[in-house]
């Protein structure tokens, strides 16, 4: 889990309605009349599931802030980061009126905005976390006089099997504990990032609405992602067949697979074994490559994923399409000065 996202402790909690439009246009929120309590077990919950959600194997992804006007989230989560109880009520409604504003389609489901001050981290940084969360249906049971009994519920939320939600994190750059709010810095979950067939739901959350962008330097971390991990694979204490195996791995993560963002824990999990695992996980957060999602812009490095190479120790190299190389290529036996390999394909000429 990232260190940013242990150690998450709530203060302020609200709940205000948002509404999709209707025919005749916007549908004002129903703005709750007080802030929500928790008894501490349901509180410790809440902190733990998202915690989890934000910190672990998901689109988490650190956005840069596009709109700092004085109406924005960025501003209004400023204020609301310090504000008293009474304060909190009223600033938390703006959010829910920007929401309104911005949802301009029908297409687009309404739900229920969770507005949240707290601390999170090691050293107990401030932050806000604002949630739009879609209701579902589900059953609970409970036990009374030896019967089991099922009651069917219309408007659950934030369950831990629900895809439903997104969730914006402004959080301060600085340690401090009171007093005016400093910078804030920005991160987004939203599993629609990483859904090439939905980037506009995606968008409307974290651009029209909480202000931000995915951030410019998106070309150099990816490279920096490649180059990195190219390294720790080479260094891994493992035959040729396995670096090659990881190597491939690599270029089919970055140009073979269907998504938006890349993450270290996410390739981690899938490519290499537990040891390797955190060996590569504390490897890149040492290089002070972020744990979490990156957006994937892979411009600076198109052409080295477009063909891999093999290169030996008396200047001979092996090219093929990184696409299928490890069907094109295939390396036999490795013995003393000699390297045996299997190329598909025949020899049609020479240069």
């Amino acid at each position: 889990m990232s260190e940013l996202f242990k150690n998450l402790h709530f203060n302020h909690i609200i709940l205000h309605n948002v509404h999709k439009p209707d025919d005749f246009g916007a549908v004002e929120p129903t703005l709750s009349s007080s802030l929500t309590k928790l008894d501490p077990k349901g509180l410790l919950k809440l902190e733990e599931r998202i915690s989890s959600v934000l910190g672990s194997k998901t689109s988490s992804l650190e956005m840069d802030v596009a709109d700092k006007g004085a109406s924005s989230c960025f501003n209004l989560s400023k204020q609301l980061i310090q504000a008293t109880p009474a304060n909190f009520l009223k600033i938390s409604g703006e959010i829910a009126k920007l929401h309104t504003k911005i949802h301009i389609s029908k297409q687009w489901p309404d739900g229920t905005l969770v507005i949240i001050s707290g601390t999170t981290g090691s050293t107990n940084k401030r932050c806000l976390i604002i949630i739009k969360a879609e209701q579902q249906a589900g059953f609970t049971e409970t036990l009374k006089k030896g019967q089991i009994i099922m009651k069917y519920l219309e408007n659950l939320i934030l369950t831990p099997q629900s895809k439903l939600y997104k969730i914006g994190v402004f959080i301060e750059s600085i340690d401090k504990p009171s007093g005016p709010v400093g910078d804030l810095l920005a991160h987004v979950f939203d599993s629609n990032i990483k859904a090439n067939d939905d980037r506009s739901a995606a968008r409307y959350f974290y651009s029209n609405f909480l202000g931000l962008r995915i951030p410019n330097n998106a070309s150099q971390r990816t490279r920096d992602f490649f180059e990195l991990t190219t390294e720790f694979i080479a260094k891994l204490d493992t035959n040729d067949d396995g670096k090659l195996d990881l190597k491939q791995a690599l270029f089919t993560y970055l140009k073979v697979e269907k998504t938006e963002t890349i993450e270290t824990e996410e390739f981690g999990s899938k490519y290499l074994d537990a040891e390797n695992h955190d060996e590569y996980s504390y490897f890149m957060k040492s290089k002070g490559f972020p744990e979490t999602a990156i957006s994937k812009d892979t411009k600076l490095i198109n052409r080295q994923l477009a063909r891999r190479k093999l290169s030996f120790n008396n200047d001979i190299k092996v090219t093929a399409p990184s696409s299928n190389f490890s069907d094109l290529v295939k390396i036999l036996e490795v013995e003393n000065e000699h390297t045996l390999i299997r190329v598909k394909g025949h020899l049609i000429g020479q240069i």
